[in-house]
C-alpha cells in the first residue's frame, strides 16, 4: 500500500521533468522483467496453456501494462498525483461492473448501490477534483487515468479463471513480461536517450518505480493475497489514494481540494460497499 501510494508522486515528477509517457513505462518495467522472469521460472511457469488461456495471458499482459502504464502516465502529464490516484482506486468496482456484465458474478442491491457510489466519486474527482475550470483541457489527464483504471480491472477480469489453475505469482510475472515486450517498440522515438540524459535523482525514481512498485509490490500482493481472504486483502487498497494525496502534497506541493476529499470518500465508500 505505501509502495504504490508513493508511485502516483514518482510518476508525475518524472513526466513533469520532461520524459514521455513510453519512457516511465519502459524504464520501470526493463529494471522489474528479469526478476519477473526468475519468478516465472522459480514458480514452475504455467505447463498446461491452452490456445485460449494463451490469449487470455496476452490479453492480460497488454491490458496491466501497456495500455494501463501507457494511459497512467500520460494521464499525470495534465492531472495531479493525487486526482489520477483516487480515479484509479475505482478500478475494483470497475472490475465487479465488468464480471457483473460478464454474468459472472451476481447482481445485488448492495453491489448496485456501491458501484454507484462509487463511480459518482469519480465523476466528482474528474470534473472537479483539480479545483480548474471545468473544461475539456481539466478532465483530458483524468480521463486518460480512467482508461488505466479500466485497463487494470479488465486484468483481473481476464486473469480471474486462470487463478483457479495456474501459480498466481506465475500468471502475474507472464502477464508482465508479455506486457513488456509490447512496451518495447514505443521506446523507438529516443527513450534510451532520455532515460540516459536525466539525473541521478531521477534515475532513482525510475529504479523505486521498478523494483520496488512493479516487481515487489505485484509479487508481495500475489503472496499477500494466499494468506488473506480476498475481502480482506482488497480492504487495504483503500489506503493508498490517501497516501498519494498525502506524498504527493508533500512531495510535489500538491494541493487537496474539498471536491478531491469528496471524491476520494465516494470512490472508496462506494468500492467497499459493492464489496
Amino acid at each position: 500500500m505505501l509502495a504504490w501510494g508513493g508511485s502516483f508522486a514518482a510518476i508525475k515528477a518524472l513526466v513533469d521533468h520532461g520524459l514521455d509517457a513510453p519512457d516511465v513505462a519502459i524504464g520501470r518495467y526493463v529494471i522489474a522483467a528479469p526478476g519477473f522472469a526468475i519468478a516465472l521460472a522459480a514458480a514452475g511457469g504455467l505447463p498446461g496453456l491452452t490456445r485460449r488461456d494463451v490469449l487470455r495471458v496476452v490479453a492480460a499482459g497488454l491490458f496491466v501494462v501497456a495500455v494501463y502504464h501507457l494511459a497512467l502516465n500520460g494521464g499525470e502529464r495534465t492531472t495531479t498525483a493525487g486526482t489520477a490516484s483516487v480515479v484509479i482506486a475505482a478500478a475494483p468496482a470497475m472490475a465487479l461492473a465488468m464480471s457483473l456484465g460478464l454474468g459472472l458474478e451476481g447482481f445485488s442491491p448492495r453491489r448496485t448501490a456501491g458501484l454507484a457510489v462509487a463511480f459518482a466519486g469519480v465523476v466528482v474527482v474528474i470534473v472537479l477534483g483539480s479545483g480548474q475550470r471545468v473544461s475539456l483541457d481539466a478532465v483530458r489527464g483524468p480521463l486518460l487515468v480512467l482508461l488505466a483504471a479500466s485497463s487494470f480491472a479488465a486484468y483481473n477480469v481476464l486473469v480471474k479463471p486462470l487463478l483457479h489453475r495456474f501459480d498466481a505469482v506465475a500468471v502475474s510475472a507472464a502477464t508482465s513480461l508479455v506486457g513488456t515486450a509490447a512496451l518495447l517498440p514505443f521506446g523507438a522515438s529516443g527513450t534510451a536517450g532520455r532515460l540516459g540524459d536525466v539525473g541521478a535523482g531521477d534515475l532513482a525514481l525510475v529504479a523505486y518505480l521498478g523494483l520496488v512498485c512493479t516487481l515487489a509490490g505485484y509479487v508481495l500482493w500475489t503472496i499477500g493475497l494466499r494468506r488473506l481472504d480476498p475481502s480482506r486483502a482488497v480492504a487495504y487498497l483503500y489506503g493508498v489514494p490517501v497516501v498519494a494525496v498525502a506524498v504527493g502534497a508533500l512531495t510535489l506541493g500538491e494541493s487537496v481540494t474539498g471536491w478531491l476529499a469528496l471524491g476520494g470518500v465516494l470512490v472508496v465508500g462506494g468500492v467497499a460497499l459493492s464489496q
